[in-house]
């Protein structure tokens, strides 16, 4: 087994072929795994790697975890890129930046913003607050407390509102609602 830690304090690369190149207190666990800095964190997974930050974990196969704090990326090439207390938990599942935001279907993904989910499998979240994707592709653009709950149903923005059906859509406003497969509910329309 070969492993190396470059430099840094209180480094361990016990991994096949796993590395550590600075910072202290990294683990690279995994085979062929890598800890490239920062502090606290942790590559745990075949071809996992965390590039900086502190307390970030890699866990799932070629995951990665490219700075912030305390982030997440446990799918399989699943990563996230920065911010804090982001996770990206199923295959190919991806979190850019913010703030407790979590992509949890496969292929999923949360762009930015506060406690943001993507559920749905390739369900997006582009940012605002405490929006949810729960279907597959189903989208939020922005906005605060939206949900996109239909199959490929979408939100733009706005707040408090939801689409519902299959092939919906909501393009603002408040509280609006489109329920019925293939509806758009405009910002100054009725709800459908």
């Amino acid at each position: 087994m070969y492993s190396s830690v470059s430099g840094g304090v209180g480094n361990k690369a016990s991994g096949d072929h796993s590395s550590v190149s600075g910072g202290w207190d990294n683990t690279a666990s995994g085979g062929e795994a890598t800890v490239s800095g920062g502090s606290h964190n942790t590559a745990s997974n075949s071809s996992a790697s965390v590039s900086g930050g502190s307390f970030n974990t890699a866990s799932g196969q070629v995951a990665s975890v490219s700075g912030g704090y305390g982030n997440i990326a446990s799918g399989g090439y699943a990563f996230v890129s920065g911010g804090s207390f982001n996770t990206a938990s199923n295959s190919s599942a991806s979190v850019s930046g913010g703030v407790q935001n979590e992509a949890s279907g496969e292929g999923a993904s949360v762009s930015g913003g506060v406690q943001n989910e993507a559920i749905g499998n390739s369900a997006s979240v582009s940012g605002g607050s405490f929006n949810t994707a729960s279907n597959s592709s189903a989208s939020v653009s922005g906005g605060s407390y939206n949900i996109a709950s239909g199959e490929v149903a979408s939100v733009s923005g706005g707040v408090q509102n939801e689409a519902m059906g299959n092939y919906t859509s909501v393009s603002g406003g408040i509280n609006r609602n489109a329920e019925n497969s293939y509806c758009t509910e405009g910002d100054s329309g009725t709800d459908c």
